[in-house]
């Protein structure tokens, strides 16, 4: 993403979407939307809870009533964790407002997972947070092709409709404002 300073200079901003082998933060790189610490003590309980009754169901007979009962324990389980996570999220618009994953979502359905960790949510989220007025944005592909080939390495691509689009309508509130001042 290219952005304007306060100071009327250009400035480069990086993103990538999810981790980078393995890693939330890369030095250069803009930061998730959330805190890191508090991710993992959010996730690493119930994410152990839930291996665990992996381990369960792979040693239960299959649609058993014990099986069905575990199954059913760790969707729960997992519906659960991912509200945990997603209210970890804040998004910051160009009015500086902040919100909650769950309350700047305007899609149907639930929150898919993954939302907020694509690159254009990171980006428009560190500008306004810094008073960077966004005058371009380009993202693209790196990397082997993904298993519904729908990614090819080195390609562009639009913000997704899925998880990007439902948030990018608040995260982009206030940016008006910029293009008449």
């Amino acid at each position: 993403m290219e952005c304007l300073q306060p100071d009327g200079t250009s400035l480069s901003l990086y993103a990538f979407s999810g981790q980078y082998n393995g890693r939330w933060r890369v030095q250069g790189w803009v930061p998730p939307l959330f805190e890191v610490d508090d991710f993992y003590t959010v996730s690493n309980k119930k994410e152990k809870q839930i291996k665990k009754i992996g381990g369960e169901l792979a040693r239960s007979p299959c649609h058993s009533e014990k099986w069905s009962r575990l199954r059913q324990k760790r969707r729960k389980l997992s519906q659960s964790l991912m509200q945990d996570i997603h209210r970890l999220y804040r998004l910051t618009n160009f009015h500086g407002l902040t919100a909650a994953l769950d309350k700047a979502y305007n899609g149907e359905n639930g929150i898919p997972t993954r939302t907020g960790e694509c690159c254009a949510p990171k980006l428009f989220n560190y500008a306004a947070r810094h008073n960077l007025i966004p005058l371009g944005i380009a993202e693209f592909y790196w990397g082997r092709e993904n298993k519904s080939a729908k990614r090819k390495h080195g390609c562009f691509y639009s913000s997704c409709k899925e998880k990007c689009e439902p948030i990018l309508g608040f995260m982009l509130c206030g940016l008006d404002h910029y293009a008449t001042t």
